[in-house]
C-alpha cells in the first residue's frame, strides 16, 4: 500500500456545496467536485483491503459530528458563509482507526505523497 501511496503526487480537491445527512458522521458536510486523483485513490484502498462494498462513495469534509435534528440543521447550515471558490491541497493519505467515539479514535500510518 505504502508504493502506490508514496507514488501520487499532491493534488487539489475543490468543494461544492453544503449538505447534511441523517448519521452523525455526516451531519453537515462540504461535498466535493468529482475528482479523478481522490477516485482512484478509494478504489486503490478498497483493493488493498480487499474491501466489497455497495455503499456509494461520497468523498466531503465533514463539518459537524452530531446527532441534531434535521431544523438545526438547517438553520446552521443557512448560517455557514463559505468562500469560493473553497479547495484544499490533498498531500498525505491518513489511516485511523476509527472505534469508539472520536477522542478515542488512533492515527495507524500517515503516507506522505512524493
Amino acid at each position: 500500500m505504502d508504493d502506490y501511496f508514496k507514488k501520487m503526487t499532491p493534488f487539489q480537491l475543490s468543494f461544492s456545496h453544503v449538505g447534511m445527512f441523517e448519521q452523525y458522521f455526516r451531519s453537515i458536510i462540504l461535498h466535493t467536485y468529482p475528482n479523478s486523483d481522490l477516485e482512484q485513490l478509494h478504489h486503490q484502498a478498497l483493493q488493498q483491503f480487499e474491501i466489497n462494498t455497495n455503499d456509494t462513495f461520497v468523498p466531503h469534509l465533514s463539518l459537524l459530528y452530531s446527532h441534531l435534528d434535521l431544523a438545526e440543521k438547517k438553520q446552521l447550515m443557512e448560517g455557514l458563509a463559505l468562500g469560493s471558490p473553497l479547495s484544499v491541497t490533498i498531500s498525505e493519505v491518513l489511516l485511523v482507526e476509527t472505534s469508539g467515539s472520536p477522542q478515542q479514535w488512533q492515527e495507524i500510518t500517515r503516507i506522505p505523497f512524493s
